[in-house]
């Protein structure tokens, strides 16, 4: 069988666990690190992008370290049990306050202990001609993309996923140091399922469901080959409240019972943990600023789009008096509608979107739109945070709705095209090269 190491290597498998170690081999193949690679945005060209300058990164680099560490904060209060400070939880509507109680009453941990929260996570960002910075969006719980980054001028499987993995997650090494990690996947053929195949390869995790999963006296095992061995850390790719039935939703068929309960006794860690998809949703997200502020003793260094809830009556009035001014989308973009977007002549779609709104004026945010600019663009970042804050080198570059938003999923938007950092634009002949 072939080693991860052979340059001569044509594909990637899911890997397997061998018993009594805490490394992997490959097993089935499940698709070619080559095809990953030349299907990848654009054919793996460099987009140029003549605003994101160095300033830009630097910038960025500061900011979102920022970012990421007030989120850990933010998570970190809540899963311990505690209340939110003052300052935060005037901000928060009724709805959300309630889905953080709900939040801490399922998830909360029963001891104070270290967790990494963001092992990567993703900011979606939108970048004007000026190189001026706005924060949209981000998904620090099921992160997607990353398999639509190539690493420049690689000449071996072996080096291309060291490097992914320095640039991604630093020099500190996994969370998980030796121990068993495991992948848990959905088992379905959505368009997330090609980027679990590729984080599969990239940190040597088994790819598994919850059939190949179950919790014993609190501890993780795996099924292999008629054995039951003990898993350190599970990388999930599922939901939070899909991922333990006795916790978040009882019919889901996706989680691992249990699961929940052992990584709170800290009997298994779980990446990125349960929480971390709190911040997807756009009116949680809005805390971030004054968490930076909070748990910081800082200023935010970047701007974050304005997010205005549609739960007070008040307000929602005072956005669909002057609806040719905001951009309405749903709270959550995980379960996305039609969004409306000012100076559309539609006002038979505006009144509909009026009904729904009002039967669930919790599920819907608005923001002002920004002033008409035919040279922005959404960029996704990527970072993590454990040892320390690695930003990713490089960033994912398509075109942005009026408001500055992404238009679709990025695992389903085709128009998606690499950024790279300290890389010429192109036209340049050593464009794609990676520099000395």
């Amino acid at each position: 069988m072939s080693p991860i190491s052979d340059p001569k290597l044509s594909g990637f498998s899911t890997a397997t666990l061998q018993p009594g170690r805490g490394v992997v081999e490959f097993g089935q193949r499940v698709e070619s690190y080559g095809q990953f690679q030349s299907q990848s945005a654009d054919s793996g060209r460099t987009f140029a992008c003549p605003a994101l300058t160095e300033d830009v990164w630097r910038r960025l680099q500061c900011g979102l370290e920022q970012w990421f560490q007030a989120v850990s904060f933010l998570l970190n209060c809540l899963a311990t049990g505690r209340r939110l400070p003052g300052e935060l939880d005037r901000q928060l509507g009724d709805s959300r306050r309630q889905q953080l109680e709900r939040w801490q009453a399922r998830y909360a941990c029963r001891a104070s202990r270290a967790v990494t929260w963001l092992w990567p996570g993703a900011v979606d960002v939108m970048l004007q001609v000026d190189g001026s910075l706005q924060i949209m969006d981000c998904d620090l719980s099921l992160p997607s993309g990353l398999e639509r980054l190539k690493s420049p001028n690689c000449r071996s499987l072996a080096e291309s996923k060291a490097r992914l993995r320095q640039q991604l997650f630093g020099l500190g090494g996994f969370p998980w140091g030796s121990g068993r990690v495991v992948l848990l996947d959905p088992n379905s053929s959505c368009a997330s399922r090609r980027c679990n195949e590729f984080l599969s390869w990239l940190l040597d995790a088994q790819m598994v469901t919850t059939s190949e999963l179950s919790v014993e006296r609190g501890e993780i095992r795996l099924r292999h080959c008629g054995n039951w061995l003990p898993i350190d850390a599970v990388i999930r790719r599922v939901e939070d409240d899909l991922l333990d039935p006795n916790c978040g939703r009882p019919d889901s068929l996706v989680g691992v019972p249990g699961l929940v309960r052992s990584w709170q006794s800290g009997l298994v860690s779980v990446f990125n943990p349960p929480g971390a998809g709190l911040l997807r949703c756009r009116s949680l997200a809005a805390l971030i600023p004054e968490c930076i502020r909070v748990f910081l003793g800082q200023q935010p260094l970047l701007d974050a789009a304005p997010v205005i809830s549609l739960e007070d009556p008040v307000e929602r009035s005072q956005v669909f008096r002057d609806a040719h001014h905001y951009a309405i989308r749903t709270d959550d973009p995980m379960h996305p509608a039609r969004p409306w977007f000012g100076g559309s002549s539609d006002q038979r779609q505006l009144e509909q979107l009026r009904q729904r709104i009002d039967a669930d004026p919790s599920r819907w945010i608005a923001r002002p739109l920004p002033v008409p600019n035919s040279g922005r663009m959404n960029l996704r970042f990527f970072g993590s945070l454990h040892r320390g804050f690695c930003l990713f080198p490089g960033a994912l570059a398509r075109r942005s709705e009026v408001d500055g938003g992404a238009r679709m999923v990025i695992s389903e938007d085709s128009e998606v095209h690499p950024v790279w950092r300290g890389l010429p634009e192109l036209g340049d002949e050593s464009a794609g090269r990676t520099p000395e």
